[in-house]
């Protein structure tokens, strides 16, 4: 009885530990691949962002700043393709997920 008890519980954590790893937003992209920063800076300047910071977090370029309506923000931004994986809005106090926007709006 124990031994199941045992390995009904070392399942519970294994499966539990692998969903945190499934559910990441990390950058795996080799140094060869990356875009420099200032090709990061010309995207957000394309999409009307003012930068206050670039940094690496995660694999990722972290990007912070406002964007064209002044809304503060923290994007990732894949290194090889300069796409967005990740961004959030500051509104007031909290920061917001775009997704959660997004499906608000569309309600």
């Amino acid at each position: 009885m124990m031994v199941n008890y045992l390995a009904a519980i070392s399942l519970l954590l294994i499966s539990a530990g692998s969903g945190v790893a499934r559910a990441d937003d990390d950058c795996h992209v080799s140094m060869d691949k990356w875009q420099s920063r200032d090709a990061v800076q010309a995207m957000a300047t394309s999409r009307g962002w003012t930068v206050a910071r670039i940094k690496i977090d995660d694999g990722c370029y972290e990007v912070r700043g406002s964007d064209k309506t002044g809304i503060a923000f923290r994007a990732k931004v894949d290194p090889a393709t300069l796409a967005i994986v990740k961004i959030k809005h500051k509104v007031g106090e909290s920061d917001h997920d775009d997704d959660r926007r997004r499906r608000s709006r569309d309600n």
